[in-house]
């Protein structure tokens, strides 16, 4: 439909395209998966980080909740204070607490209390301690507790996350004193991950096991329940990850860890376009890529089709010249390229046609003489058969009968091998023939072999190729039993087996050697050439030919034991155009 200069140019852009657009989409995929990749890594690497930055403020505020239980001064205060009597704000006492917490500018307040209720803060702050959390702590039996609570100053309510832990006797260790209560400032906890976590990208969130909100950047969030779909249930089944989430219509990386001592979880929520804004430039410099491209490909193929092609548009007009068996035609050539090439072999086509159209006539003249010369000299059967008759009749007059028997087998053998040139022939014409040789064998070898024959009626008419029990025999003859020396018997079983007509040729000879057999086996196996067996060979070659892969022939044999070849052949059914019929003149 189109010429061949609109196929080059088709084809020339869709090889300019479509590479340009399957390399430009895949390296943008890959760049967004791998910019993706790394930079959840590095964000999962952050988040270690500021984990490792709380698990530093957890362990150095347990460390000074375990000082204060152990500290005999504190111990003392409370056992001193007399039934009903309440703490009071010791200035000795604050100072004592302020101590621990001098150097620790993440830590609010310490706040201890007696069993009546009173209470001190070492800042002065207001602390409450609900019923809730004091039966919880007695039934840690003095473990820690970790949890988001309130402190007043003035009215002001702050938010504080806030270790818990009952006060015990030292000497008695299952009474109870009081309880302590260590406050850390919300704004010192975000301090920590503030300056590596960027609020404008995304959101940041510490929460608990019940998804309570105990720090983030916006204060107004601290205290509240983190909504089940900004939370997949893999948060609470592993340690740390991450996966994508659309949330409200927008696509976040979200990666999470796990700090194991207190069960709090590390949320980062990462805006999925802010990951992919390098890939971006990638995608517009393919889209360049692809418009320059393009451009440069159309310009060299316009060039190549008004100077290259224009050639070939002379050879086709001067071919339409040739049709018309006008020959005198002849194309000017210039350079030394390809189209050069093809006009100089014009040229050269153009001058010999008329000769060889002249050639032909003669050659296919001479083929016709040498054909009718052959046939002529090829040896007529019926010559061979008359002779061989006039040698059985001489030989019967001079008494020779056992000569003139042979001269006999020897003429049906010929005239059944020969079958009128046909490449198959029946079962029973088969087996006629090998009887004939057998004859010459067993005389030639002086009724040293024995021979017998078992074929099933049913096969006697079947079509089979001829001449494949012959060349079996006479290796049974060679290789086996004369090998062997002495004596030997050859079995010939024809029987019928499933859709196929099967020969098996059994002898008592010598036998094959296993790596002889072997090398057949595998040579058989890789279509070679045989290295030994070259008439077995031929015998599988023709029948694989003839009916398929599914027939052949097949040996087994052992040392010493004998050999048996099998044949398989499918089983149809022959008629008389497959026997030979009587050539005799």
């Amino acid at each position: 439909m189109f010429s061949l200069r609109y196929k080059i140019l088709i084809f020339s852009l869709l090889m300019t395209l479509v590479p340009i657009l399957v390399v430009g989409s895949f390296s943008y995929v890959r760049s967004t998966n791998i910019v993706q990749d790394q930079t959840s890594k590095l964000n999962m690497e952050t988040l270690k980080q500021i984990a490792n930055n709380l698990e530093f403020i957890i362990n150095d505020v347990r460390g000074i909740s375990f000082n204060m239980i152990n500290n005999h001064k504190l111990n003392e205060y409370f056992k001193a204070l007399n039934r009903g009597e309440m703490v009071q704000n010791d200035p000795s006492i604050q100072t004592f607490l302020g101590d621990y917490i001098l150097t620790k500018r993440y830590v609010y307040s310490i706040y201890i209390q007696d069993l009546s209720g009173g209470g001190m803060d070492t800042q002065g702050a207001r602390n409450v301690l609900d019923d809730d959390r004091l039966a919880e702590l007695r039934r840690l039996n003095g473990r820690e507790m970790w949890s988001l609570s309130d402190v007043y100053v003035g009215t002001t309510d702050l938010k504080v996350i806030s270790l818990f832990r009952s006060i015990r006797d030292i000497n008695q260790i299952d009474r109870v004193l009081g309880y302590m209560k260590i406050n850390l400032t919300g704004a010192q906890i975000r301090g920590i991950y503030d300056r590596q976590i960027n609020n404008e990208q995304g959101m940041f969130y510490i929460i608990d096991g019940d998804r309570t909100i105990l720090s983030t950047h916006s204060d107004a969030l601290v205290g509240r329940k983190l909504e089940e779909r900004y939370v997949q249930p893999r948060v609470f089944e592993s340690k740390e990850g991450y996966y994508n989430a659309n949330i409200e219509g927008n696509d976040y990386l979200v990666e999470f860890y796990t700090l194991d001592q207190i069960g709090w979880k590390l949320i980062n929520y990462v805006p999925i376009h802010s990951i992919t804004r390098p890939s971006e430039e990638i995608k517009q410099v393919t889209f360049l890529s692809v418009c320059l491209s393009l451009v440069i490909c159309f310009l060299f193929l316009m060039y190549f089709l008004f100077k290259v092609l224009k050639p070939l548009k002379q050879i086709r007009r001067l071919m339409g010249s040739l049709e018309k068996e006008n020959f005198n035609v002849n194309m000017q050539v210039q350079g030394n390229d390809e189209i050069a090439l093809l006009a100089a072999s014009f040229n050269k086509m153009s001058r010999r046609l008329d000769e060889l159209i002249n050639e032909v006539h003669v050659v296919k003249i001479k083929q016709k003489e040498a054909e009718i010369k052959a046939l002529e000299e090829q040896i007529n059967p019926h010559f061979l058969y008359n002779t061989l008759d006039l040698i059985y009749w001489v030989g019967r007059m001079e008494k020779a009968f056992e000569t003139s028997s042979l001269i006999q087998t020897l003429s049906q053998l010929f005239r059944i091998g020969l079958n009128k040139g046909s490449g198959f022939t029946l079962v029973r014409k088969e087996l006629e023939y090998i009887e004939h040789y057998m004859v010459i064998q067993q005389k030639r070898y002086d009724n040293a072999i024995s021979f017998t024959v078992d074929a099933d009626p049913e096969t006697l008419d079947c079509q089979v190729i001829k001449l494949i029990l012959q060349p079996l025999i006479e290796n049974a003859i060679t290789h086996g039993i004369e090998k062997k020396g002495g004596f030997g018997h050859i079995e010939v079983r024809v029987y019928k087996e499933d859709e196929a007509v099967v020969y098996e040729v059994a002898d008592d000879g010598a036998g094959m050697d296993p790596e002889i057999l072997g090398l057949w086996r595998e040579q058989q196996e890789k279509q070679e050439n045989y290295a030994q067996g070259v008439g077995l060979r031929n015998i599988n070659d023709r029948i694989k030919l003839s009916f398929g892969p599914a027939y052949g022939l097949d040996i087994q044999s052992a040392p010493g034991q004998g050999t048996k070849v099998t044949v398989r052949q499918p089983y149809r059914k022959g008629s008389v155009d497959h026997v030979q019929h009587d050539d005799r003149g």
